[in-house]
């Protein structure tokens, strides 16, 4: 049976759609990919199985919003997918103001706007993590895919909240997981201890997935919106 895989991007960096790319080759064999870089429309990213949107929803963009709606009507299964689908990322600090669409102010995270079934945070997720979500997905392995899970109901997420909810809390183990996956070496580990560069954090939550004290207080359901 084919699995059939969309992938849309409603507006970012390309580095969501760059990772997707990269995937392909390493997708199990019958998984048929369709993204807005190998489809004339969007009428061809319609129906399937299983859609990855990338990309912060501007909720003054009208078009981007019923785009969003469309997806979520036509298709199984919906994954947030990159920090900015997920949690809203580093558009959390777009003001507006500028050329060439300056009322375009307000970013959010895909979840405002239609219900998510899985996210897949990171700046961008790289291709090994695609891969192990769609195994994962085509097995149904719920014990795999929980984590995911949980991350789509969760509107934001930041190192901030690493800090706040499992450092200053005692529940650190000093494993160096967050300092490693930091895109932006917003996180640095002194004395075993991890520490925040506020002005480098571009809010992907990717330090808090990849922390293991953290995804237990996600996972058992401890972290409340």
């Amino acid at each position: 049976m084919t699995l059939k895989i969309m992938h849309w991007d409603i507006g970012g960096c390309e580095g969501c759609s760059v990772s997707m790319l990269r995937s392909i080759p390493m997708l199990p064999e019958g998984t048929e990919v369709k993204t807005m870089y190998t489809c004339d429309n969007i009428q061809e990213i319609q129906g399937g199985d299983l859609v990855f949107i990338s990309g912060a929803v501007c909720m003054d963009d009208g078009e981007s919003v019923e785009t969003l709606k469309m997806l979520r009507e036509q298709t199984t299964t919906v994954v947030a997918f990159g920090s900015c689908a997920a949690f809203g990322g580093i558009t959390r600090f777009s003001r507006g103001g500028q050329e060439p669409y300056p009322h375009h102010r307000s970013f959010s995270p895909i979840n405002r706007v239609i219900r998510v079934d899985y996210s897949l945070p990171g700046c961008p997720p790289p291709p090994q993590t695609i891969r192990s979500f769609i195994v994962s997905y085509e097995k149904n392995d719920e014990n795999r895919l929980s984590l995911f899970r949980k991350l789509s109901s969760i509107k934001k997420l930041s190192g901030f909240d690493l800090l706040d909810e499992v450092v200053l809390t005692g529940l650190c183990i000093g494993c160096g997981a967050c300092e490693i996956s930091c895109p932006t070496n917003a996180i640095r580990l002194i004395d075993k201890v991890p520490t925040l560069i506020t002005e480098r954090c571009i809010r992907c939550g990717t330090c808090y997935v990849r922390c293991p004290r953290a995804t237990k207080i996600l996972v058992s359901g401890g972290r409340r919106e």
